[in-house]
């Protein structure tokens, strides 16, 4: 019987040093599963060969950092909750306690889920332009809050003086010219520690979810953020709503965005659906 031999990418950074907090725990766990292991502590291997799995010890951005470091990635991948910012991972982990995280990492219960590439780069959960990428920059380097508080209060802050700017959407069913106020193209159903941005996103339709917020006044800002954290947000008049393989977005003006919660920007963005990108050791059934 073949030994099992597991890549272990622990993020000292992700969550203030839980990661390296959790990981004699589950050293332990493997040990008692006769599972072999090598530690790789914020650097990665160049390649996965021998490995059958590799395990990701921290949030989405240390995801997102990882499936862009490898791009392709055969083997499955686990993960155990050790960031800030965890809206992927906990789609795929629910609430489970650090032990039930062990026997999942060690399951076969494995789902093939999509994945997108946004100018290039990969992302597993979604890209986010405008306000939400104006939010992600100005949390760059802030420590004060995690997850949804410090997403919370960058939002509140913002929302008196953001301007929407105007940009160019294309798609295969429709073209759009409009004041956007924040563009979403979604896998996952939620970011920003639980805003429940794409409600009706699966991650295994072969599609992208394509929420449009276009202009918006001061009043229905705070009234509506409720709304959309709770995902009741896509029949209202200002939001448009579609599933799409393929977007391109352009504007005459800088615009702010984030991968996975990881900031970038730019004036055009080419973003496609990748089917069945990775597998991914999950409590889920495969979406029909």
């Amino acid at each position: 019987m073949e030994v099992e031999h597991y890549a272990i990418f622990s993020n000292s950074k992700a969550g203030k040093g839980s990661a390296l907090k959790l990981l004699p725990d589950f050293e332990c766990f493997l040990t008692g599963k006769k599972i072999t292991y090598e530690i790789f502590a914020d650097s990665l291997p160049v390649t996965l060969t021998g490995f059958n799995c590799i395990v990701i010890m921290g949030g989405d951005g240390t995801i997102n950092y990882v499936i862009n470091h490898f791009k392709t990635i055969v083997i499955p991948i686990a993960f155990l909750r050790c960031g800030t910012g965890n809206d992927y991972n906990t789609l795929h982990l629910g609430s489970a306690s650090h032990k039930e995280q062990f026997e999942i990492a060690c399951s076969n219960h494995i789902v093939a889920v999509d994945a997108g590439t946004c100018n290039g780069k990969l992302f597993i959960n979604g890209v986010g332009i405008g306000f939400d990428g104006w939010v992600v920059k100005r949390n760059l380097g802030k420590q004060i809050f995690s997850g949804q508080l410090a997403y919370l209060t960058t939002i509140l802050s913002l929302l008196l003086f953001y301007k929407e700017r105007f940009i160019y959407i294309e798609t295969a069913d429709k073209k759009m010219m409009a004041d956007i106020f924040m563009l979403s193209f979604a896998k996952g159903k939620t970011y920003g520690g639980g805003f429940r941005v794409a409600p009706m996103a699966e991650l295994t339709d072969g599609f992208l979810d394509f929420v449009a917020v276009k202009k918006i006044g001061l009043f229905n800002r705070l009234r509506y953020l409720p709304v959309i954290e709770k995902g009741k947000h896509l029949q209202l008049p200002f939001v448009h709503f579609e599933k799409a393989k393929h977007i391109k977005v352009t504007s005459n003006f800088l615009l702010q965005a984030h991968l996975d919660g990881e900031w970038m920007e730019g004036k055009e963005f080419d973003i496609l659906v990748t089917p069945n990108a990775f597998k991914i050791k999950s409590i889920i059934k495969r979406e029909k």
